[in-house]
């Protein structure tokens, strides 16, 4: 069995403290991501296929404690995407229950006109006014069926599709690697350059 295909996400920061939304006073594991690297990393994901799952490497260029930053943004980066999904996942379900009231509702409205329409067909036959009425009410019942067909139609899927990439970042791999040039590169950069 084929192992599922890993998609790697980028990111350079100069401190793994840019990750983060440097308003949140809360500690590392319960803040919220920077909205710039939040913006980046959803962007970049929901660009990439839905199948697989993804990893997020973040190369930092003044890294100290390498483990310890590697800790702090995995769980920081899981945590927060957590959280993320359990409010889209509430947002659906509040979409779905409205869009049950709103079919109650369209429903009784629509069988209701239907039950005045048919009336006025059948006292008022031939009279127009009552006629025009008669199919004025089916018209608006139908119309009162707008919001529950958008909802059940269009309105769910972008919801979905965004709690599953929700649930894949937030199930993320996340290293932390050093994109500190090494002594080696840093003396080969500044040494002048020979001309031959």
């Amino acid at each position: 069995m084929s192992q599922p295909m890993q998609h790697v996400i980028q990111i350079k920061l100069e401190r793994i403290e840019q990750l983060f939304n440097s308003l949140d006073p809360t500690p590392f594991v319960g803040r919220d991501l920077d909205p710039a690297a939040d913006d980046f990393i959803e962007g970049w994901a929901d660009e990439l296929p839905r199948e697989g799952t993804f990893k997020i490497a973040l190369q930092i260029l003044e890294a100290g404690d390498l483990a310890k930053a590697q800790s702090r943004a995995h769980d920081a980066v899981r945590n927060y995407y957590s959280a993320r999904a359990t409010v889209q996942q509430h947002k659906l379900h509040r979409l779905f229950r409205n869009g049950r009231m709103s079919l109650v509702v369209g429903l009784t409205f629509l069988i209701a006109c239907h039950i005045l329409s048919e009336f006025l067909e059948t006292r008022f036959a031939a009279e127009t006014l009552p006629s025009l009425i008669a199919h004025g009410l089916i018209i608006a019942g139908w119309v009162a069926m707008w919001r529950p067909l958008e909802i059940f139609l269009y309105d769910w899927w972008p919801l979905r599709r965004r709690l599953n990439l929700l649930k894949r970042l937030a199930s993320a791999d996340v290293t932390v690697v050093s994109a500190a040039p090494s002594p080696i590169d840093s003396e080969r950069s500044s040494a002048p350059r020979r001309r031959l």
